[in-house]
């Protein structure tokens, strides 16, 4: 436990960070009009389904750096590193040039006609940084994997600052620059991910100078990161793709429903990433633990990371439901607006812990390379119950957000219970020399399990 929360907390306080820069940018933007923050929330939505397919596959270098540390091969982590680079800056490159103009889209999927010109003029704005959002994905996840998880919180923070002074410069037009509105929020955050990334890629050039000769050639590396990641980066894809289409739903309902949305969704991050930062940390040590074949450490991590994650999340759902109203008066005026997005945080009480178990045993998973099994279960599960009950609940029913919100209820309680089965009794532990129940046999010990 001890480990686990020193490897955490700086995640943790990283992620709260980028949470921030999301709060601000709520807070900013909010006093434009519901139209306008609920354009950035679908916009937020879009650029996501881009972003999370590499931030899934991005996972592999963590996992592939954490296993080279358990072997006794930190250099060979640097590689890892570089290929995760190389390979976030053409999906930056891909991700500005799909996001031009997405006004035909937006109006393709039935956004609100309110809403699409502060979406689309965010989503162009913003995209200017998405080579210096993939490669910081990549950095950030080495620097992970090689247990140094505070050297990200402290640019992560200090990007923060820039971000809240420069969004706050540019939407208004204040200190004599020009008001442009939300996409002055988008250039604020965009050119934060780019200083970002300087500042990482010079901590990365600095450390592979003092390192020893790596083992691992680059264009091993590449293949290794992709062999490992694209199962994880479909999944996070298909799971950002059914989230979009979750809010496309929401968003042909009316831009109430939406800016209660994005405001719910905004604060119950406060407790979603520091869960998933646990999740994150438990995915560390897991690999590490089975790099050097500790099969009961890995399983002592993955004890500890429920316990911790379970408490943590549970508290902030009593939070949300003592609160929730006056959270949500912090970033509306609309009444309407406050009291859907109380109503979704009485929701989110209620998911709180079941989403610590899902996104700890998730993480467990990715460690233990079994992440095809997880990219189809997972899929599977969040396009049943959060677009479809956002369909058949949220519109059809005409409970609005919160017959949305409700799956995720169903989501969480599916998966937590689906996934800790595969943990405790999956084929993967015959790998390392268990027996594998669902098998029926004892697994001969090999040198990769499922998925890597």
């Amino acid at each position: 436990m001890a480990e686990l929360v020193t490897l955490a907390w700086p995640i943790a306080a990283g992620m709260l960070g980028e949470t921030a820069l999301g709060l601000v940018d709520t807070k900013l933007v909010g006093g434009l009009g519901a139209a306008a923050l609920g354009g950035v929330g679908t916009a937020w939505t879009l650029l996501f389904l881009g972003y999370a397919a590499v931030f899934g596959l991005m996972r592999a270098v963590k996992v592939r750096a954490a296993y080279a540390v358990g072997r006794g091969r930190p250099a060979d982590a640097v590689r890892y590193a570089e290929a995760g680079v190389v390979i976030g800056a053409l999906a930056g490159v891909a991700l500005w040039a799909a996001t031009r103009d997405l006004g035909p889209v937006l109006a393709w999927l039935g956004v609100d006609a309110a809403m699409i010109p502060y979406a689309r003029d965010f989503a162009a704005a913003r995209s200017w940084g998405a080579v210096g959002t993939c490669g910081v994905a990549a950095l950030i996840q080495y620097m992970q994997g090689v247990e140094d998880s505070r050297t990200p919180m402290i640019v992560g923070l200090g990007g923060n600052l820039v971000n809240a002074a420069l969004a706050s410069v540019l939407i208004y037009g204040r200190l004599g620059a020009p008001a442009l509105g939300v996409r002055g929020a988008g250039y604020a955050t965009a050119a934060t991910e780019m200083l970002e990334l300087a500042s990482l890629l010079a901590v990365l050039a600095y450390r592979s100078r003092r390192a020893p000769r790596p083992e691992l050639g680059r264009v091993a590396a590449l293949r290794e990161v992709a062999s490992l990641g694209v199962p994880t980066g479909l999944h996070f894809g298909m799971e950002a793709l059914a989230f979009t289409t979750f809010t496309t739903i929401l968003g042909g309902i009316g831009a109430s429903q939406m800016a209660a949305h994005q405001i719910a969704l905004n604060t119950i991050r406060a407790s979603f990433l520091p869960g998933v930062a646990v999740a994150e940390a438990a995915s560390v040590l897991v690999a590490r633990s089975l790099g050097a074949r500790r099969l009961v450490e890995a399983d002592r991590v993955t004890r500890a990371s429920l316990s911790l994650a379970v408490g943590f999340m549970t508290a902030c759902g009593v939070v949300f439901a003592l609160f929730g109203g006056s959270i949500a008066a912090v970033f509306a005026e609309d009444a309407e607006v406050v009291l859907v997005a109380r109503r979704l945080l009485l929701v989110a009480a209620v998911f709180q812990a079941l989403d610590a178990v899902n996104m700890v045993l998730r993480g467990a998973l990715r460690g233990a390379k079994d992440v095809r099994w997880v990219a189809v279960a997972g899929t599977t599960i969040v396009w049943i119950c959060v677009p479809g009950t956002a369909l058949v609940l949220g519109r059809l029913a005409g409970w609005g957000a919160l017959g949305g919100w409700i799956g995720f209820v169903f989501e969480t309680t599916v998966a937590s219970a689906v996934l800790w089965r595969r943990w405790s009794r999956g084929s993967w532990r015959a790998a390392f020399g268990e027996r594998a129940p669902d098998e029926g046999g004892v697994g001969e010990a090999l040198p990769v399990v499922a998925g890597g």
